[in-house]
């Protein structure tokens, strides 16, 4: 069965940055940041994935997360969806506490960790996010990938569409889909 990922291309980076992730860079960072705010404001998560009216908006960091800090500064008393922010670092093995998580940021983790961590997460509400390579094609949703002095989002759909995550319609008019069946 083939996934299906859409791809949005912006050119943010400087012409300079020819690292191989998007975080290895201060200002792909800040664009990281950005962008994880974004999609916190502009993804819609079932309303049962709160428990009562109080919970915060949890984002878990999972892995060495470039962008932890930038983040946390970020996040700090902000508000999102009307709830109180609550950014965590969780590890590796803590699977069920990431199912309670709106956003898992995901980094410094080779790709069978990634792949069972995404795995786990599939039928879960939970927007999972990363700038490692092949990342939404080992199941993850939102992959920010860098090449030179461009960024591109890749959207894996399948993945959005199990978790039950409504994405805005102008983020997938900005992009193109792109099938990965026959893809290694």
């Amino acid at each position: 069965m083939g996934a299906s990922l859409l791809f949005l291309c912006f050119l943010i980076l400087p012409a300079k940055a020819l690292a191989g992730q998007v975080s290895d860079t201060d200002t792909g960072r800040q664009v990281m940041v950005d962008y994880i705010v974004h999609f916190a404001h502009h993804v819609q998560w079932p309303i049962e994935v709160f428990n009562g009216t109080g919970a915060p908006f949890r984002i878990c960091l999972m892995g060495e997360v470039e962008v932890a800090a930038l983040l946390i500064e970020r996040m700090q008393h902000r508000r999102i969806q009307g709830r109180m922010v609550a950014v965590e670092k969780i590890s590796k093995g803590e699977i069920m506490r990431a199912r309670s998580c709106q956003i898992v940021v995901m980094g410094g983790m080779d790709h069978v960790h990634l792949a069972e961590v995404v795995t786990a997460l599939e039928f879960f509400p939970v927007l999972t996010i990363s700038d490692e390579s092949r990342f939404a094609v080992l199941g993850g949703m939102i992959e920010f990938a860098g090449s030179g002095a461009s960024m591109a989002l890749q959207l894996n759909k399948t993945r959005l569409d199990r978790a039950e995550l409504k994405v805005g319609n102008s983020l997938f008019r900005l992009s193109r889909q792109v099938s990965l069946e026959g893809r290694p």
